[in-house]
């Protein structure tokens, strides 16, 4: 084998312009998860992986009110506290004027990976997840997330609400972390965590969510679940636009996703600004997507 045998960048690394770095990323990224997808190996960066962060998102959707206040409250009080509306859980130092923190709380999930791959074919195949995408999309102030989804199951016959709340027991979710203030300082990041009665498993999480509290407005618990929800949707969009491929239909929004995206979206020209609700998106990078994509029956084979 001599070199790479392609005309698309330069070999050498140092030759290539910023986006030539980029297409090799995402190269190496799909890579990792056309082998995790296809064969099942664990070859996806951890808090990466849009399948466990997809069924982290649905379940928290689906998560009786009280356990969502259980789970998640420490993170609303945070964010309203960002805000300027709330006590803080964790308390941060005066930082830089330009200085944004974001608030963080790690999701373990109690799936292994065939069992992720399953409930999502199920989920995907009967619309449950395009359903769950689409109330989040909706700007209503009728019910809370969980009315607004019951709804939307009920228009739909196809859709059998008493299996998915089966499907989405309290176990999917194993343990939630503390809550954690992360902030940039130059070019390394600063973290304060909070306090937790609760073990978390000896393993990295399978989903974080990264918010800042004044990019957001709730009126209420259910108003900030379903900005949640819609957060982690987004950051399912980012894994597969940073593999260079088309996220599936259901999660094509526009919001906030990962952290480390946004300046990537906002000061690069070869990603579009998906990070913005309010901007045109002419190009989902379809062209670049192959047929077998989005196809989990490799997962599903793996024991």
């Amino acid at each position: 084998m001599t070199a790479h045998k392609q005309d698309g960048y330069p070999d050498d690394p140092s030759k290539r312009t910023q986006e030539e770095h980029e297409w090799v990323n995402q190269t190496r990224r799909f890579a990792k998860f056309y082998v995790y997808r296809q064969r099942g190996y664990e070859t996806v960066d951890p808090l990466s992986n849009p399948d466990r962060i997809a069924t982290a998102a649905m379940a928290i959707a689906n998560l009786p009110a009280d356990s969502f206040e259980a789970h998640f409250g420490e993170f609303y009080q945070q964010m309203r506290h960002d805000a300027g509306e709330a006590a803080p859980v964790v308390e941060v130092p005066d930082l830089p004027p330009m200085t944004v923190p974001r608030v963080e709380q790690d999701i373990y999930l109690g799936l292994d990976k065939a069992d992720t791959a399953a409930l999502l074919e199920e989920l995907i195949a009967d619309g449950t997840l395009e359903a769950v995408v689409r109330t989040v999309e909706q700007a209503t102030d009728s019910g809370g997330l969980m009315s607004r989804i019951q709804r939307v199951f009920a228009s739909d016959e196809g859709i059998d609400t008493s299996s998915v709340a089966e499907s989405f027991s309290e176990d999917v979710i194993e343990a939630i972390g503390p809550v954690t203030i992360r902030w940039a300082n130059g070019d390394r990041d600063e973290a304060l965590t909070g306090d937790t009665d609760g073990a978390v498993p000896d393993r990295h999480p399978d989903a974080r969510p990264q918010m800042f509290g004044r990019a957001y407005q709730f009126d209420g618990l259910e108003d900030f679940r379903h900005s949640l929800v819609r957060h982690l949707c987004c950051q399912v969009r980012d894994c597969y636009i940073t593999m260079g491929i088309a996220p599936p239909e259901d999660v094509r929004i526009q919001g906030p996703g990962f952290y480390d995206h946004l300046g990537w979206y906002s000061n690069h020209d070869f990603y579009q600004n998906y990070h913005d609700p309010g901007a045109t998106i002419t190009d989902w990078q379809e062209q670049h997507t192959p047929d077998d994509a989005y196809d989990l029956s490799g997962l599903l084979n793996t024991t």
